[in-house]
């Protein structure tokens, strides 16, 4: 999946910077460039990005300016990265409810931290995810998904009716794309927490419980078809990693639902 951004920046050496570091991410496409504030509330109207990198000072104007002015002709506003050379507007930064705080010079590890966050943050706002195989893209609701095995570089993503959809990305990058009610329990198994069932931690064995939209027969459904059929459950056992162990109980035995 691809992401639009924006940058406004009023410095040369750390906008080069922060160019040179996002050419790294392909998936991440650049709308424009503003250096100042009323440069970037147009760029940001016309635009619409998903991100606005955000110097927060611009001259003797303040960035914060264009989240403010921008922010009601948006029914989902973009995420907004900061850019900046101390902590001074950090406070003001949550106010507006910033993304991610990037120093400058920049740091690609931090830059790598706040594009994955922005992904994880983003795929929480939908309620699929969008993910291409051979033949097509496939938009596939979260509420499909059993669980995504990863299969040497291919991950097969199991749903609910029994299909599965083959794809050539790693597990951890399909992991990113993922909101939170998925854990990874197991180097090679991603499950959706809303069919567990029960967990073995002797064992090491989720259960995952589900009806797969099936029907069952019964003796008496032969004769009596309408009133005899029943939603047919499935069971299944997944493994629990032994690294990803205390992750695991962390995440849902201390939860109020377990």
């Amino acid at each position: 999946m691809n992401y639009s951004y924006i940058i406004i920046e009023d410095q040369e050496e750390p906008l080069v910077a922060l160019q040179k570091e996002l050419k790294n991410y392909p998936e991440f496409i650049g709308k424009g460039i503003a250096a100042s504030v009323q440069e970037g509330i147009r760029l940001t109207l016309t635009q619409k990005p998903n991100i606005i990198f955000l110097d927060v000072e611009l001259g003797g104007e303040i960035g914060f300016e264009i989240i403010k002015e921008t922010a009601c002709f948006f029914s989902e506003p973009p995420f907004v990265i900061v850019l900046s050379e101390n902590e001074k507007y950090a406070k003001k930064a949550i106010n507006y409810d910033v993304l991610f705080y990037l120093d400058k010079p920049i740091n690609a590890l931090k830059l790598a931290i706040a594009l994955n966050k922005f992904k994880k943050r983003f795929s929480e706002l939908k309620s699929h995810i969008s993910i291409k195989d051979r033949n097509a893209h496939w938009l596939i609701k979260y509420i499909d998904i059993l669980f995504v095995q990863s299969d040497g570089s291919y991950c097969v993503i199991n749903r609910l009716n029994n299909s599965k959809i083959t794809v050539s990305k790693p597990l951890k990058e399909i992991e990113s794309l993922l909101p939170k009610v998925f854990l990874r329990v197991h180097k090679s198994y991603i499950i959706n927490t809303s069919y567990i069932e029960k967990i073995n931690t002797t064992n090491r064995l989720i259960t995952l419980h589900f009806r797969t939209g099936l029907f069952e027969i019964t003796e008496k459904s032969k004769i009596r078809l309408d009133e005899t059929f029943t939603i047919k459950d499935s069971i299944i056992e997944i493994p629990v990693g032994e690294i990803y162990l205390e992750k695991v109980k962390h995440a849902l035995l201390t939860s109020k639902t377990f």
